[in-house]
């Protein structure tokens, strides 16, 4: 099939402020139906219908979209999913590419988009005196932000009664706005508060009137700190260590078990079976998880559920008789918490299986269910197929059909589940499923029932982009950090980043989210939805070690999928879910021994969970990159080669005659030179980790 797509913006005449995206789909034969979905509608195939132009096959759409940049598809018959070709695409991070709309503001094509010309568009300047525009960056600062349009405006800055302007700076960049920043002290209780904008010689001033020139009585905008109270996250979770278990694949605790829908455990893993790992195989490997080191356990979902991966439920209420009993999770939290471990639990809170009570009941009773407000049902009668319009499914999956989380008693069931599992096991804790394709006004009132139940609980979405949004203290603590893990595989495994791109990626990073979340970010090098580690860099440990490393060493949570410890493989799902290898034998014993040191290493250095982060070693030319982590008198030097070529680093300063004078070089413990700094020697993908004044736990 032929087809050629058009996707462009123009505005509603009866509402000039509200612009409008027209699309347009041309097959070569003849369809049945077109749809869009994308970001701007939860990825339905069946939210945005197209209209078919009488006697063509041509298909059109104007959808009323505010301002911003959206991702989307056509969806052909329910079940093609193809991009626009004359737009640009996205990766979204999880190995899908989308056709990427842009919808400007309607007076972008009124003013120029250049700086210092004098001319600064109205419709780009965007502020409101609340989230997320202002942040309770930490306990003593506030961060406040304002949007203008992309390359417009040359310089920002803010103003308050009786003090000097404070010149802004531009936080982030997309391709409508500029977001600018300044983060100013949180006290007093009430702060004033307006902007002028710069772009040649006259002034503009942004307060409570609006946008106008700069002259005259100012009116500010005024604000309560009190509405923004500080962004806290669990303590505990800076010193976590997290272990990834995909119950099904860890470990069988009992091989007498034999199911139709089961392979023997180890076999190699397909979309379908079973494997018999469970909860009793991982207390029976205990001890191992404790000389790893480890301190706390995220499990991928252990709830009933028609498949193996569990993110199609069945019962929230009952662990699935394939892993245990819910007494045998409370009792393995239990002995976890005994040792001073945590354990967060899979939350699949976007969709159900099909076989939950709720959606059976609209398979069987249609319109009569009393469940007809749970999901997204556009017609009856429903059925479980492909190509299926009669309801919304995650992605447009026939099996997993997507919950209506607005509607109370959805609400309700699901807080119920969070409180019975927090209360009864004494979880610590929610990794959160397909978390941007919820309401965030459920999220914020997640998080307050869950805060309630236990302050110190760690809150993790998944999300795979930029996670400002989520991550302002009214939703999230952390997110699994799959940006985080791109920067480090681009630079360590790609070769797609020189050191200096590198670093200011990672500053990128740290600047997009408040400290409070910065320390505890889910960091991750692999997961169930990744190629394992071991593979991005095709089975070369002397390359993988310094990811390793990185991870062990930077700051955050770090999180390992289980199995990389001893170099399993693993690629795409659902080669990627290989059953542990408990044949030692065919462990490899370096990394093991590697895992264990930086765990090791990290449990014990305290400046390793909660020391300042600076990078010291940025050189493009050599491929060599470093970093100290210091907390008071502790200070920890991390070095790296990434090139295959020996290079010797000097550090010059007072504070690194402190080193100690045997200092670990690719594992190994040698002296290094510390009469006026530190100089030390890295081998080709060699590596260096030193440290002086440390304290342990």
């Amino acid at each position: 099939m032929v087809v050629t797509a058009i996707a462009t913006m123009v505005w509603a005449s009866s509402a000039p402020a509200q612009p409008s995206a027209q699309f347009s789909y041309t097959a070569s034969q003849p369809v049945s139906s077109v749809s869009v979905a994308g970001s701007f509608n939860g990825w339905s195939p069946t939210a945005n219908p197209m209209h078919n132009q009488p006697g063509t096959n041509t298909w059109t759409l104007s959808l009323p979209l505010s301002p911003g940049q959206y991702t989307f598809k056509y969806v052909i018959d329910g079940k093609q999913w193809i991009d626009a070709p004359n737009l640009p695409v996205q990766d979204d991070g999880n190995g899908n590419v989308n056709s990427v709309l842009v919808v400007s503001p309607p007076d972008y094509t009124s003013y120029p988009d250049r700086t210092n010309d004098d001319s600064i568009t109205p419709d780009g300047v965007v502020h409101h005196p609340t989230s997320p525009y202002i942040t309770r960056f930490s306990r003593s600062t506030i961060e406040i932000n304002l949007k203008t349009r992309v390359h417009d405006v040359a310089q920002c800055y803010f103003l308050q009664p009786g003090k000097a302007p404070i010149l802004m700076h531009i936080a982030s960049t997309n391709l409508i706005y500029d977001t600018w920043r300044v983060r100013i002290p949180a006290s007093p209780r009430m702060i004033s508060y307006a902007f002028r904008l710069h772009d040649g010689p006259n002034a503009m001033r942004l307060d409570a009137d609006g946008l106008q020139a700069d002259t005259g009585t100012i009116h500010y905008f005024r604000i309560s700190t009190d509405n923004f109270p500080p962004f806290i996250t669990p303590a505990w979770a800076r010193s976590a260590i997290f272990y990834q278990i995909f119950p099904d694949r860890f470990a069988d605790g009992n091989p007498s078990k034999v199911e139709p829908h089961m392979l023997p455990f180890g076999s190699k893993p397909d979309f379908t079976h079973w494997q018999g790992g469970d909860i009793a195989g991982i207390e029976q490997h205990w001890w191992y998880l404790k000389a790893l080191g480890i301190n706390a356990i995220y499990f991928n979902p252990i709830f009933e559920a028609r498949t193996y991966h569990g993110y199609d439920t069945t019962d929230y209420l009952k662990v699935d008789p394939h892993f245990g009993t819910n007494a045998d999770l409370r009792h393995f939290v239990m002995r976890a918490h005994t040792v001073g471990w945590h354990v967060i639990l899979d939350g699949v809170f976007n969709h159900t299986g099909v076989d939950f009570p709720a959606f059976k009941s609209l398979l069987t009773l249609g319109p009569a269910s009393p469940y007809k407000n749970w999901y997204f049902i556009h017609h009856f009668p429903l059925h479980v197929r492909n190509g299926e319009t009669g309801y919304t499914g995650w992605f447009n999956s026939p099996s997993l059909p997507k919950l209506d989380v607005d509607s109370p008693p959805v609400r309700s069931y699901l807080f119920h589940v969070v409180r019975y599992w927090m209360k009864y096991a004494g979880v610590d804790g929610w990794r959160l499923d397909a978390a941007d394709q919820v309401d965030p006004a459920f999220w914020r009132v997640f998080r307050k029932v869950v805060k309630h139940q236990d302050p110190n609980a760690y809150l993790v979405g998944e999300i795979w982009g930029n996670a400002a949004p989520w991550l302002q203290g009214d939703e999230f603590d952390s997110v699994m950090n799959y940006r985080w893990r791109q920067a480090v595989l681009d630079f360590f495994a790609n070769d797609s980043a020189t050191t200096s791109q590198f670093s200011t990626t990672l500053n990128r990073i740290q600047r997009d989210y408040p400290p409070a979340a910065d320390h505890v970010m889910f960091n991750i090098l692999d997961s169930h939805d990744t190629v394992r580690i071991n593979n991005s860099f095709d089975h070369s440990w002397q390359r993988e070690r310094q990811a390793v490393l990185f991870q062990l060493t930077y700051p955050g949570t770090p999180c390992i999928y289980y199995g990389d410890e001893i170099g399993m493989h693993g690629g795409h799902d659902p080669d990627d879910r290989r059953a542990m290898e408990w044949d030692k034998s065919k462990w490899d014993m370096e990394i093991l021994n590697f895992y264990r040191t930086l765990i090791h290493l990290r449990e014990h250095l305290k400046v390793l969970q909660f020391g300042s982060y600076l990078p010291i070693v940025v050189n493009d030319s050599e491929g060599t990159f470093g970093f100290s982590r210091q907390l008071g008198k502790s200070l920890v030097v991390v070095l790296m080669n990434r090139s295959n070529a020996e290079h010797t680093v000097s550090l010059t300063g007072s504070r690194y005659k402190l080193l100690k004078p045997l200092t670990l070089v690719d594992g190994n413990t040698k002296p290094i030179d510390s009469s006026t700094g530190a100089e030390v020697t890295l081998p080709p993908y060699g590596w260096c980790l030193a440290a002086t004044g440390t304290s342990s736990r």
